[in-house]
């Protein structure tokens, strides 16, 4: 009766999106934006222009879709993703992001099957808002976790190095591996997949300085440009962020807000460590924990890169006494991100200042989740 009603929610969520675009008359290629701006990106290099320079990149976008974004989007990967997406780069908007979205949901239906044995954590995920947006966006998370759980998953194994190869590929997004080598040092069973990484790691970095030398160079001081706009330019309801948590409540005192976020990234990343340090011997609480760190103490975080708390709600809710507190906390962790921006809005609509509540709604998720895995298994 469960999976029937879960299908049933994700194929009526998915008919009335198709039928909403259908009858708005969206263009074809209007979906898939943050899709768009990787395959200007891999335009650039093609034509040998410069990767970070905003009115190129404005330029390539207006040439390609004969349109603006109301607030340019600038490319924040490595040169290393600008050359992966080079092939979706060849073809037609409308055909890279039937591809994107295709690899995309096979990634989360083969990780949801390589963690669960099936394919119903998969279908509770394309109920969830991260994975909604993901979807329309182009943005390819659901390949990252299925990146999580293969570097997890060869751990597991015995084959670590290799885990550690696999684990690199995250470097087209480098936050994503903010935490993950804290797991590999920390786990005993992980840490030769600390020299997998730096392998993987450095391996690309030689391609771009082959592919994209000028590029290369230029993105460390790139980084402090983009953030900078990303800031000023972009909706805080948007960054599910200490940052933007404490901008919004603190939005005439910048600096102040900014110092906050940095200490509560810190407290979140040393609460962390400290977790997986006494869950070492458990390999996939360590992963679960890393996962559940990376969003916490991202500087910069959206909506769909919550499509990564699939991998710690695979691995630990099972271990979890099913009663009416865990069943109410499993639906209210898929349901509530579909309320946060709308929940923000409206408090600074009302009075200029707003609680947001996707880290507190994190934090909170993350502790109970962890805790009670614990007690669980302790009682079993």
């Amino acid at each position: 009766m469960y999976r029937r009603f879960v299908a049933v929610a994700v194929a009526t969520l998915w008919i009335a999106t198709i039928a909403g675009i259908a009858t708005a008359h969206v263009r074809a290629d209007m979906l898939g934006w943050d899709l768009g701006v990787f395959r200007d990106a891999s335009r650039l290099l093609l034509a040998h222009q410069p990767l970070y320079d905003y009115g190129a990149q404005e330029h390539e976008h207006f040439e390609a879709f004969g349109r603006m974004f109301a607030v340019h989007y600038p490319y924040a990967n490595p040169p290393i993703f600008a050359i992966e997406t080079i092939p979706l780069a060849l073809v037609p908007q409308v055909v890279a992001f039937a591809i994107v979205t295709a690899a995309g949901l096979a990634s989360l239906f083969w990780a949801s099957r390589r963690v669960t044995g099936g394919f119903d954590g998969a279908l509770l995920a394309m109920l969830a808002y991260p994975t909604y947006l993901a979807v329309l966006a182009g943005q390819p998370i659901a390949v990252a976790l299925a990146l999580f759980t293969a570097s997890y998953a060869l751990v597991d194994r015995g084959a670590p190095v290799r885990a550690g190869l696999v684990a690199s590929l995250l470097a087209y997004k480098p936050p994503l591996l903010l935490v993950l080598p804290f797991a590999f040092a920390i786990a005993p069973r992980a840490r030769r997949a600390l020299l997998g990484l730096a392998a993987g790691c450095a391996a690309q970095v030689a391609v771009c300085f082959v592919v994209a030398p000028r590029a290369t160079l230029e993105f460390p001081s790139a980084l402090g440009r983009i953030s900078a706009y990303t800031e000023t330019h972009f909706r805080d309801a948007l960054s599910f962020t200490w940052r933007s948590f404490f901008a919004l409540m603190m939005p005439d005192h910048r600096a102040a807000a900014d110092a906050l976020g940095a200490i509560a990234v810190v407290a979140c990343g040393a609460i962390a460590i400290v977790a997986m340090v006494r869950a070492r011997a458990d390999l996939a609480k360590v992963f679960a924990i890393a996962v559940l760190a990376t969003l916490a103490c991202a500087w910069h975080c959206y909506p769909y890169d919550w499509v990564l708390l699939a991998l710690p709600a695979w691995l630990l809710v099972p271990r979890v006494e099913v009663g009416p507190l865990a069943r109410r906390t499993i639906a209210a962790a898929v349901l509530a991100p579909w309320a946060f921006v709308w929940l923000v809005e409206e408090q600074r609509k009302a009075t200029g200042v707003a609680v947001h509540p996707a880290l507190p709604a994190l934090c909170a998720f993350a502790v109970w989740l962890v805790r009670s895995a614990d007690q669980s298994r302790a009682a079993g």
